[in-house]
């Protein structure tokens, strides 16, 4: 009976702890996620808008959706820039999934394409002092140099294209769409509730006051929504939560150069690939070449916001495999084919701009863009690569298989002509016909260094050759 009282306490103190432990938990699990909720994502766009720019706002807003931000804010100090590098910017902002919660911050200036940035973004705040506005389109000559004039027929089929863009912005967002207008326009005006705040033949620029000045019934703010000393006070009049704001690193800029010759390193990479393995020798010059395009290929695409490191986990396991069939299974195939889309998988993907939290399928749209690329690439490789295997110099040092140099020559050789490779044909490499050295190949097969080979044909610098031993 005693034994039983004890056991029923036993039991009870269990209960009571383990109810206790769910308890520490949930409330962990609970302060965690209202963290994460709570978390104030800052992207800083300062200086001239351009495409270094554009891959920070990117790996900005794809870390603010890893990281459950729940709000998303621009801070703005900029003279304007390029058109282009603004729509992608505004392209980008609106993939974070609670646009409510977008914030523009104008500190001390957000001109030209930075008023179209803030126009992007649910809410606008504006330091003491700064200015928006004078988003008019203009012309700039290569090179940075003066602003020209355009012509009136283009200046209006432009005008009318940025008015719908930065109108369809401010209407998105709950903004007046007539105080963007008046922005780009300068023969708009801007009339608010009967009072003429911009004559006609002016381009509105705002301070943070008259930004700030509320009109209609109920009363509601021109386009500031309050002016608030730093990020840290617009945090406290949005609610509240940690700040956190993204870093510029540098290497914005080192992204933009190796984006703008991606194709270029790409299909080189495929190039020097080909020129490895046609060499018949041991990973050398050209394979580590080709791998140093790779890399680059890969490390640019990451810098600048398109991927992660899995495309490049999926193109080294591809090559990996490719690798091992050439080395130690020749002939197998599996592995080749296997590695072969995993590479060309990783190649492809490393160009998809695809955000967090979004389907694994990007679509056809998504798709277009990238696959082009990469085909325009094999397409150049292979091109290369036919020019290169016609008119390359046949003269060059090989390792023979007992590992004493021999130069390959151009000698005459003839069909039915029998010798010895004296590397790995996969399918090319080297063989040895009397004392002649020279380059060969094979219809596709994979032969064995020191197997026994038969010229099959000569097409000019060309020799093709089967292996005698499989017959056997």
């Amino acid at each position: 009976m005693a034994e039983g009282k004890r056991e029923l306490m036993r039991s009870a103190v269990r209960s009571r702890l383990s109810w206790k432990l769910s308890w520490i938990v949930a409330c962990f699990l609970q302060a965690t996620s209202a963290f994460a909720d709570n978390l104030v994502y800052v992207i800083p766009v300062h200086g001239e808008i351009e495409p270094a720019l554009v891959y920070l706002v990117r790996r900005g807003v794809k870390e603010a959706i890893a990281r459950r931000a729940s709000a998303l804010v621009l801070d703005l100090d900029t003279p304007g820039g390029r058109a282009d590098a603004m729509e992608e910017m505004i392209r980008i902002v609106e993939h974070f999934p609670n646009q409510d919660a977008t914030y523009a911050y104008v500190n001390p200036k957000a001109l030209s394409a930075g008023a179209f940035l803030a126009a992007a973004t649910r809410h606008i705040y504006m330091a003491p002092g700064s200015v928006i506005g004078a988003a008019t389109p203009v012309l700039v000559s290569p090179g940075g140099g003066s602003v020209q004039q355009l012509p009136e027929s283009y200046e209006k089929k432009i005008l009318s294209a940025y008015q719908a863009l930065v109108r369809a912005a401010a209407q998105r967002h709950g903004h007046n769409p007539a105080v963007f207008e008046a922005m780009v326009d300068r023969e708009s005006g801007l009339v608010i509730d009967g009072a003429t705040l911009l004559p006609k033949g002016k381009v509105l620029t705002l301070t943070d006051v008259e930004a700030g000045r509320r009109f209609g019934n109920p009363p509601r703010p021109l386009l500031s929504e309050g002016t608030v000393a730093d990020l840290q006070s617009l945090v406290g009049a949005i609610g509240g939560g940690q700040l956190r704001e993204l870093r510029p690193t540098g290497f914005e800029r080192i992204a933009r150069g190796l984006i703008a010759v991606g194709p270029l390193l790409l299909g080189l990479g495929l190039l020097l690939g080909y020129l490895e393995l046609k060499t018949g020798a041991s990973f050398g010059l050209f394979g580590a070449a080709a791998l140093l395009c790779f890399l680059l290929y890969f490390f640019g695409h990451y810098l600048a916001g398109l991927s992660g490191w899995e495309p490049l986990f999926l193109f080294l396991v591809g090559a990996g495999l490719i690798a091992l069939e050439l080395l130690f299974l020749p002939g197998l195939l599996l592995p080749t084919m296997v590695g072969s889309i995993l590479a060309f998988l990783g190649l492809l993907y490393a160009m998809v701009d695809r955000y967090p939290k979004e389907a694994l399928w990007i679509g056809a749209e998504g798709l277009a863009r990238p696959l082009l690329l990469l085909v325009l690439a094999v397409m150049g490789a292979v091109a290369m690569g036919a020019i290169a295997a016609r008119f390359l110099p046949a003269r060059r040092l090989g390792m023979g298989s007992d590992g004493i140099s021999a130069e390959k020559i151009v000698s005459p050789v003839h069909p039915g002509e029998e010798g010895i490779a004296i590397t790995v044909l996969r399918p090319s490499g080297a063989g040895r016909f009397g004392e002649k050295v020279v380059d060969v190949v094979t219809s596709g097969a994979f032969v064995p260094a020191g197997s026994r080979l038969r010229i099959v044909a000569v097409e000019g610098v060309r020799v093709v050759v089967e292996g005698l031993d499989e017959e056997g």
